[in-house]
Protein backbone atom coordinates (compact mmCIF):
# COMPACT_ATOMS: atom_id res chain seq x y z
CA UNK A 1 0.00 0.00 0.00
CA UNK A 2 1.26 3.41 -0.93
CA UNK A 3 0.86 6.49 1.22
CA UNK A 4 -1.54 9.10 -0.17
CA UNK A 5 -0.64 12.78 -0.27
CA UNK A 6 -2.97 15.55 -1.44
CA UNK A 7 -2.67 18.81 -3.34
CA UNK A 8 -3.79 21.73 -1.15
CA UNK A 9 -6.98 22.33 -3.18
CA UNK A 10 -8.29 18.76 -2.94
CA UNK A 11 -9.88 19.22 0.50
CA UNK A 12 -11.87 22.24 -0.71
CA UNK A 13 -12.98 20.40 -3.87
CA UNK A 14 -14.20 17.45 -1.83
CA UNK A 15 -15.98 19.63 0.73
CA UNK A 16 -17.77 21.60 -2.01
CA UNK A 17 -18.95 18.42 -3.74
CA UNK A 18 -20.17 16.85 -0.49
CA UNK A 19 -21.99 20.03 0.48
CA UNK A 20 -23.69 20.24 -2.94
CA UNK A 21 -24.96 16.66 -2.74
CA UNK A 22 -26.08 17.01 0.89
CA UNK A 23 -28.16 20.04 -0.14
CA UNK A 24 -29.89 17.86 -2.75
CA UNK A 25 -30.65 14.95 -0.44
CA UNK A 26 -29.70 14.18 3.14
CA UNK A 27 -27.03 11.47 3.19
CA UNK A 28 -26.09 11.79 -0.48
CA UNK A 29 -22.90 13.67 0.39
CA UNK A 30 -21.94 10.82 2.69
CA UNK A 31 -22.44 8.39 -0.20
CA UNK A 32 -20.15 10.50 -2.36
CA UNK A 33 -17.53 10.49 0.39
CA UNK A 34 -17.78 6.69 0.70
CA UNK A 35 -17.27 6.31 -3.07
CA UNK A 36 -14.30 8.66 -2.91
CA UNK A 37 -12.79 6.71 -0.02
CA UNK A 38 -13.17 3.47 -1.98
CA UNK A 39 -11.39 5.05 -4.96
CA UNK A 40 -8.57 6.31 -2.73
CA UNK A 41 -8.15 2.83 -1.24
CA UNK A 42 -7.88 1.37 -4.76
CA UNK A 43 -5.31 3.99 -5.72
CA UNK A 44 -3.21 3.31 -2.63
CA UNK A 45 -3.25 -0.43 -3.27
CA UNK A 46 -3.20 -0.74 -7.06
CA UNK A 47 -2.34 2.62 -8.64
CA UNK A 48 -0.78 1.12 -11.77
CA UNK A 49 -4.04 -0.46 -12.88
CA UNK A 50 -5.54 2.93 -13.74
CA UNK A 51 -4.95 4.39 -17.19
CA UNK A 52 -3.12 7.58 -18.01
CA UNK A 53 -5.29 10.65 -18.59
CA UNK A 54 -5.28 12.50 -21.94
CA UNK A 55 -2.07 10.90 -23.15
CA UNK A 56 -0.12 12.01 -20.09
CA UNK A 57 2.71 9.76 -19.00
CA UNK A 58 2.38 11.06 -15.45
CA UNK A 59 -1.27 11.59 -14.49
CA UNK A 60 -3.82 8.82 -14.08
CA UNK A 61 -7.58 8.92 -13.52
CA UNK A 62 -10.09 7.08 -11.35
CA UNK A 63 -13.80 7.52 -12.05
CA UNK A 64 -16.18 7.31 -9.11
CA UNK A 65 -18.85 4.67 -9.61
CA UNK A 66 -22.12 6.43 -8.76
CA UNK A 67 -21.14 10.04 -9.16
CA UNK A 68 -19.87 12.09 -12.12
CA UNK A 69 -16.49 12.76 -10.50
CA UNK A 70 -12.91 11.87 -11.39
CA UNK A 71 -9.83 11.74 -9.20
CA UNK A 72 -6.61 12.66 -10.98
CA UNK A 73 -3.40 11.41 -9.39
CA UNK A 74 0.21 10.54 -10.04
CA UNK A 75 2.45 7.80 -8.74
CA UNK A 76 5.36 9.60 -7.11
CA UNK A 77 7.28 6.52 -6.01
CA UNK A 78 6.73 2.96 -4.91
CA UNK A 79 5.69 4.47 -1.57
CA UNK A 80 3.55 7.50 -2.53
CA UNK A 81 0.53 8.43 -4.65
CA UNK A 82 -0.25 12.14 -5.00
CA UNK A 83 -3.91 13.13 -5.44
CA UNK A 84 -3.97 16.20 -7.67
CA UNK A 85 -7.68 16.98 -7.92
CA UNK A 86 -11.21 15.73 -7.43
CA UNK A 87 -13.26 17.16 -10.26
CA UNK A 88 -16.70 16.94 -11.81
CA UNK A 89 -16.68 15.27 -15.23
CA UNK A 90 -18.13 18.42 -16.81
CA UNK A 91 -15.02 20.43 -15.91
CA UNK A 92 -12.55 21.13 -18.69
CA UNK A 93 -10.60 17.89 -19.37
CA UNK A 94 -7.30 19.63 -18.61
CA UNK A 95 -8.47 20.94 -15.22
CA UNK A 96 -5.94 19.90 -12.59
CA UNK A 97 -3.26 18.69 -15.02
CA UNK A 98 -0.84 21.48 -14.10
CA UNK A 99 -0.87 20.68 -10.41
CA UNK A 100 2.04 19.14 -8.57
Amino acid sequence: MRKLSFHLRVQREVNEAIRWYEERRDGLGEELFAQLQAALDQMAGHAERFSFWLGSQRIRRVKLKRFPYDVLFEIRSDKEVRVLCVRHEKRHPRFGLGRQ
